[in-house]
């Protein structure tokens, strides 16, 4: 931990890093010898001496900014400049309940309870099929990169779906010889 402090070459390479697994990587790579738990352990006890407002900053620190690594531990955190405090962080956390969940009937929305896990496969399921007939629908689930892009799409059409969903119901709607979302699809 202390070498990074020390040498300017290693602090350096540590800008690129967006995820523990990547610290621990590139420390093994550089000879320093440290397991992932390992360093899950020195991060948490780490994090047990930081203050209120460090872990919020250590939490909201974008893992695609160059700082993200730098704030992960009060060591390295004394190495940002001070420009870079509010720089690279995401936006607060929406701690607000949200609204229930709806069941689309394919013409109106009808406030329900929450949704069963057989209503959000059967909600999967049906997204699918509107996707499968809708062209440009379909153009924006294959220009999706992450699974909450997929699900934001879903939800926008009515259909309450969640990443547990897609997990649980992954097997049984996609053709795994294609990447990702194109597994939904003939072509």
């Amino acid at each position: 931990m202390q070498a990074i402090v020390d040498d300017h070459g290693l602090a350096t390479g540590i800008k690129t890093l967006g995820h523990h697994y990547d610290i621990v990587a590139y420390a093994n790579i550089r000879g320093y010898t440290i397991s992932l738990p390992e360093w899950g352990r020195y991060v948490a006890m780490d994090a047990l001496q930081a203050s209120d407002a460090e872990i919020a900053l250590m939490q909201q620190a974008d893992p695609a900014h160059w700082s993200w690594a730098f704030r992960q531990l009060s060591r390295w955190r004394l190495l940002l400049m001070d420009g870079a405090g509010s720089e690279g962080l995401l936006g607060p956390a929406d701690l607000s309940v949200p609204s229930q969940p709806t069941i689309h009937d394919g013409s109106s929305s009808v406030p329900s309870m929450p949704l069963t896990d057989d209503q959000k496969d059967a909600a999967l399921r049906s997204f699918i099929e509107l996707v499968r007939s809708r062209p440009d629908l379909k153009d924006q689930v294959k220009g999706a990169r992450t699974q909450d892009e997929v699900i934001a799409l879903a939800d926008q059409q009515g259909f309450f779906i969640d990443s547990l969903t897609l997990l649980r119901s992954w097997s049984q709607v996609s053709d795994f010889s294609k990447p990702t979302w194109f597994g939904w699809f003939d072509d």
